[in-house]
């Protein structure tokens, strides 16, 4: 069996090879095409003429790879992901662990996803004084895997969220109404930002002392 590489070229701009591979079997002769990174290009230095089994098998994985690189990037462009989340959601797509794993390292050393961007966007989150329920519904929206929601989740029982609801009662108003209507728009409005009642009680009974 003789395996040759019969055409390398450049596709997206030249970020991505395509490399056209013949195999010859002796009387039957197979064609086969492969897509990979440029990155890859460099590291394996593919170049036309016959290459060893070996090689081959090192295109075809560097191929694999590639698909799991540009599926990645596909799925973050429709929501946020944690690098370990993105591995999850490539591995129910078919790529083996190996592949999924190095895919996501690509694209986390190309700069698309950071394992501290969860944190950032909880820091964010906890900067406008949203409440708990505000902040999981707001990862639910950017994208983020359940079980990265339960990690985050978990991180803010160390937040007093009855203080944070008195902060922003200082920042919105400069006085709770004793009208059972006009306090309860004040009650009304804590809920939408994510406050829970017994927070909510905490904060105006703290306010009006």
């Amino acid at each position: 069996m003789a395996i040759e590489i019969k055409r390398i070229s450049p596709i997206n701009q030249g970020n991505i090879l395509q490399i056209s591979v013949e195999i010859n079997f002796g009387e039957n002769t197979e064609k086969k095409s492969f897509k990979i990174l440029s990155a890859q290009y460099l590291s394996l230095r593919p170049s036309k003429g016959e290459i060893s089994r070996e090689g081959y098998e090192l295109l075809e994985k560097a191929s694999q790879v590639c698909d799991a690189y540009l599926r990645g990037l596909n799925i973050l462009s429709f929501g946020a992901n944690t690098p370990r989340t993105l591995i999850l959601k490539l591995r129910r797509r078919g790529f083996d662990e190996y592949t999924a794993q190095t895919a996501v390292q690509m694209i986390a050393d190309n700069g698309y996803i950071s394992g501290d961007e969860l944190s950032r966007e909880v820091e964010r989150c906890l900067s406008k004084l949203w409440g708990r329920r505000r902040i999981l519904a707001h990862l639910h929206t950017k994208g983020y895997e359940e079980e990265a929601i339960s990690d985050a989740d978990r991180e803010l029982d160390n937040i007093d969220f009855g203080e944070n609801c008195l902060r922003l009662l200082w920042k919105k108003y400069d006085d709770i109404p004793s009208e059972p209507k006009e306090r309860q728009k004040i009650v009304a409005s804590m809920l939408r930002y994510g406050y829970s009642m017994s927070e909510i009680k905490f904060a105006i009974s703290k306010f009006k002392n």
